[in-house]
């Protein structure tokens, strides 16, 4: 853990595509409704290298394959416009005025797990009108207010509404984050108490609980013998960090459910494979099933561990290590098999089925992991231009592989951030030529995280003061060309500025070489100063 020092790109240019460069580099922290995901730090002060802690979501598209903005974002608003706009072989979003579902085209229903897929997708694009139309769905025909299931979803119904009652967990744990997301950016106090009324019905309807009370790690169903063991998929310790810290209760619980979460990820992983198994034991190990005789391999739930994984590494980076090593081998297992197949046993062997786009997008976020391991970087350019290049998905079964790939796509182009509560906000003012790694020209206003606090920074450039009489050094010559102005015979790493008269500072830094060039496009008269010395000099 370590502590860092941010800061922000100018107010005034906020949204100017001059300081998008700006942005990039010294961390986004609003977006244009003045929604917050910028840093943050532990309560006390220390620091992992997440996004959570850096508010840097920048993309690995554009760091690795060096996709521009317009590129990505061309990308990402097709996606939108094909599964939630689209015709209908190729949408999953289907609009009945004040209320909105998403259907699995090939079930002819409809999930808890699409709804709060759906939801996600929706809050972390900006689609306000289609997250309410969701969310009024899914209170209206799937949340159990009061009796036995109070709290939970159930897990699927037709579109009349009727269905079965029980739950599926991993759409509560979307649920309750897509709702905490959207009560931050979009300022909505009710999203964030049907959110927080959820989580406390997951530790505390008398009849069913989400997590094993002896262990802390989510159950397969909370009912009957589904208590007894876990479907790794639904381990999710990025979301539940985040339960951890916006909880008004029980946060003791969800903090041991964030460790037990991350320790059955890293059990469930195959040792040699890097493959998890759709069910799986309290221990990690493939758990089989009556009704599902699929249950102990490598299906179709379990593709999804990659991205689970791989985003509580870029989010938070709390258990690195132990994800870098899942990473290597289920990315390395996948090098071997050429990326040709899609089912497996849980130990690699009997490959079936072709290679799906849900699992190029959820092995491309758990590629993100790879980045700071020697030998890597071309098999992460590759799982990721397989993510980019995935076709969007049309027919009858476009709606898991569809939302699968389109969930890592937003963690892919540094769509999918953060939204926090509205931070406190200190102000200071500073007079410099460069802040934080702001260039300061003019007076100017922007954002500034250090020392664990956000600040308004007020900045003014930073003036010297020029006296009457002009020191000269004989050893020191200064003089001018078309194009710049030139310090020769200064020893290298000798401090230096060019002002105008008026001791404004137009350059500044530290001689790299005994003849060392200034870049300056304005012509007239300009002040030098080298060390101690001050030249005067026309160009």
């Amino acid at each position: 853990m370590k502590s860092t020092k941010l800061c922000a790109f100018s107010l005034s240019l906020l949204f100017s595509a001059a300081m998008a460069t700006a942005a990039d580099t010294a961390g986004n922290f609003f977006d244009e409704n003045g929604a917050y995901y910028g840093p943050d730090c532990e309560k006390d002060g220390s620091q992992f290298n997440g996004a959570y802690y850096t508010g840097n979501y920048e993309s690995p598209f554009k760091t690795y394959l060096g996709k521009t903005d317009a590129e990505i974002k061309e990308k990402m608003d097709a996606m939108w416009e094909h599964y939630f706009k689209g015709d209908n072989n190729s949408k999953v979003f289907f609009d009945k005025g004040n209320e909105g579902y998403i259907k699995d085209i090939n079930n002819n229903d409809i999930r808890s797990e699409g709804m709060s897929y759906g939801m996600m997708i929706a809050v972390q694009t900006g689609h306000k009108e289609e997250f309410d139309k969701l969310w009024n769905w899914a209170k209206a025909h799937m949340w159990h207010k009061g009796g036995d299931w109070d709290g939970y979803f159930a897990w699927q119904r037709r579109e009349d509404g009727t269905g079965d009652d029980n739950c599926a967990p991993d759409g509560e744990m979307y649920f309750m984050m897509s709702l905490l997301f959207a009560a931050n950016r979009w300022d909505d106090d009710q999203y964030r108490k049907d959110a927080l009324y959820i989580m406390d019905k997951m530790w505390n309807n008398p009849s069913h609980k989400l997590f094993n009370q002896g262990n802390y790690i989510i159950v397969f169903q909370p009912l009957g013998n589904g208590n007894d063991f876990s479907d790794p998929s639904y381990d999710l310790p990025a979301y539940l960090e985040l339960f951890s810290r916006w909880a008004e209760k029980d946060t003791d619980k969800w903090k041991k459910a964030v460790t037990a979460a991350r320790d059955h990820l890293y059990k469930s992983s195959n040792s040699s494979s890097g493959l998890f198994a759709d069910y799986s034991s309290f221990n990690g190990q493939p758990q089989s099933y009556s009704y599902n005789s699929n249950s102990t391999k490598y299906m179709y739930d379990a593709m999804r561990c990659a991205m689970n994984f791989g985003m509580d590494y870029y989010l938070f980076g709390a258990d690195s290590t132990r994800e870098i090593e899942m990473a290597n081998r289920i990315i390395n297992f996948f090098e071997k098999d050429g990326y040709q197949h899609a089912r497996f046993n849980w130990d690699g062997s009997n490959p079936q089925e072709q290679y799906t786009q849900g699992e190029a997008g959820a092995n491309a976020v758990a590629a993100i992991a790879l980045r700071s391991t020697a030998d890597s970087e071309e098999k992460i350019k590759k799982n990721l231009q397989n993510a980019w290049d995935t076709k969007f998905m049309t027919g009858q079964y476009r709606y898991y592989d569809g939302l699968v790939h389109y969930l890592a796509m937003l963690h892919l182009s540094g769509n999918f951030k953060i939204w926090k509560p509205k931070p406190t906000v200190e102000e200071k003012s500073v007079e410099a030529s460069e802040y934080c790694g702001v260039k300061i020209e003019k007076d100017t206003t922007f954002y500034a995280f250090e020392s664990c606090k956000l600040y308004k920074v007020s900045a003014k450039p930073e003036t010297i003061a020029i006296g009457s009489k002009i020191k000269l050094n004989n050893a020191v010559r200064v003089w001018s060309t078309n194009s710049a102005i030139v310090i020769e015979n200064a020893v290298v790493g000798t401090k230096f500025a060019v002002t105008d008269l008026n001791g404004r500072v137009l350059k500044s830094a530290k001689t790299s070489s005994a003849m060392q060039e200034v870049r300056i496009n304005s012509r007239g008269n300009f002040l030098v100063i080298v060390g101690d010395k001050t030249y005067k000099v026309v160009k």
